[in-house]
């Protein structure tokens, strides 16, 4: 039996490496910085053979949350503007224009949180308001042991905490009447903390700067985590008003099409799924790229029935992965099943048909067989190492001899990277708004429709003589 860890010299560590991608046919490699406290500056990681589409079959789907699944993506961006804004005490647009998609997006999109909100404190460390940061801090502790019921998150805030120089805080009686009670009102929370804020806020002094980057981590989460509370007490038409300034839209709902794609895949439709073609073409006939023809849309009507024939004799795995923490993602994705229900309801497709994708689509359990998130894993092992995408792999039952006949989709360079990292040479892009200008190098295709696209004018990879 090979021993689990080897001692290698220098000279033995290459020659090791280059057998290592001779046995697995690789000839790309991946370098991905670790955080700051980790003592390799950064982890070598070999990448899956690129399987190009289309595919014979397909087993799996390793689809990312944010951006790929949902439309989480803005909220995120929300926030850790939020956050700037509180940390360097400029919470009007005269005083800062806010985070920009040139500079800023690029590094706040696709890795994991503490990576985003890690580049935001370097690029506007001149900028940092210590008495505010520590103010916002302060909030941020107090709200989340008042407010939320995730004990992950609870300990983590502690500790951060502690590690701020703030354990007087703690053990403040004041701070503990406040924390000990089950408390719904934010504003009440906020106006009860200032006495602390008052006491405390010199005494804030972060250790290390992953202390630092944790602790305005934590007012990241305060925002991110106060507007999904309300989403779970029903209050997410108030916030779409004042978030985004339009009642017709929702803070988090399906990306275009993936009400389509996850019944599709499942094996849950059958001939009659050419009627969902309009809907899934009124997507496309809004997108810019021209390779989009009415031609080619009116071809894919056709073939739509074959391919929810194949996958309801063939239905694939489906694993959703995100670098979102479990809080997050369950709340996510029970608004998203509730918003794909919804619009089920409407489906041109026989009532009977309706009323079973919609039980079907009650319990996450019936829709992914794997869900993995941050907390699964630690911050040092998220996007763009491979850990998530490996764990989905282990808990769909794929085996390595399978692995060429899984899908990964993603938004997001670090996404592609970590898919190619775990195994999944059919790694494809599916840009959107805020992620278009990454790069998709790492990629084998990039698909600028989305999942409509997807679906359509891609028949999901799928060749469509194995249908």
């Amino acid at each position: 039996m090979e021993p689990l860890a080897r001692y290698l010299s220098v000279t033995d560590a290459g020659a090791e490496l280059a057998a290592l991608a001779a046995r697995l046919g690789v000839t790309e490699f991946a370098c991905v910085r670790n955080l700051d406290y980790v003592f390799s500056p950064w982890e070598l990681y070999p990448l899956a053979p690129r399987v190009a589409p289309p595919l014979n079959r397909i087993v799996a789907f390793a689809v990312d949350m944010d951006g790929t699944s949902t439309t989480t993506e803005p909220l995120a961006l929300h926030a850790l503007e939020y956050m700037v804004r509180r940390i360097t005490d400029r919470p009007e647009r005269s005083q800062w224009a806010g985070l920009d998609a040139h500079v800023d997006y690029p590094h706040v999109i696709g890795n994991s949180n503490f990576r985003h909100v890690e580049f935001l404190l370097g690029r506007y460390r001149t900028d940092l308001n210590p008495t505010a940061f520590a103010r916002a801090f302060i909030e941020a502790v107090c709200w989340t042991l008042a407010c939320l019921r995730d004990e992950s998150r609870r300990r983590e805030v502690v500790e951060d905490a502690r590690r701020c120089g703030l354990a007087d805080l703690l053990a403040d009686p004041e701070f503990c009447g406040l924390t000990g009670e089950d408390i719904t009102d934010d504003e009440g929370v906020a106006r009860r903390a200032r006495p602390l804020v008052q006491r405390y806020a010199q005494a804030f002094r972060p250790v290390s700067a992953s202390a630092e980057t944790a602790a305005a981590l934590d007012v990241y989460y305060h925002r991110y985590h106060s507007i999904l509370r309300a989403l779970e007490r029903a209050q997410g038409d108030r916030l779409a008003r004042e978030l985004l300034g339009d009642d017709t839209r929702r803070l988090v709902e399906p990306m275009p099409g993936y009400d389509v794609f996850v019944p599709l895949v499942k094996g849950w439709l059958d001939a009659q799924a050419e009627r969902l073609f309009e809907p899934l073409r009124e997507h496309l006939r809004h997108c810019p790229e021209p390779e989009y023809r009415a031609i080619d849309l009116d071809a894919a009507r056709k073939r739509l029935p074959r391919l929810a024939e194949h996958f309801r004799r063939h239905p694939a795995r489906l694993a959703l992965v995100t670098a979102s923490i479990a809080y997050e993602a369950r709340i996510c994705m029970q608004e998203v099943l509730r918003v794909m229900q919804r619009r089920v309801q409407d489906w041109p497709l026989p009532r009977d048909h309706r009323e079973r994708l919609i039980e079907r689509l009650s319990d996450d359990r019936n829709v992914f067989d794997a869900a993995v998130n941050a907390s699964d894993a630690c911050e040092p092992r998220l996007k763009p190492h491979r850990d998530l995408y490996s764990l989905a792999l282990y808990r769909m039952g794929v085996s390595k001899a399978d692995y060429p006949y899984c899908v990964g989709l993603e938004d997001t360079e670090p996404g592609i990277i970590a898919l190619r990292a775990a195994g999944i040479g059919c790694a494809v892009a599916l840009p959107n708004r805020d992620t278009h200008r990454q790069n998709y190098s790492a990629a084998v295709e990039v698909i600028r429709g989305g999942l409509p696209a997807l679906i359509l004018l891609r028949n999901l990879l799928l060749r469509p003589a194995s249908m």
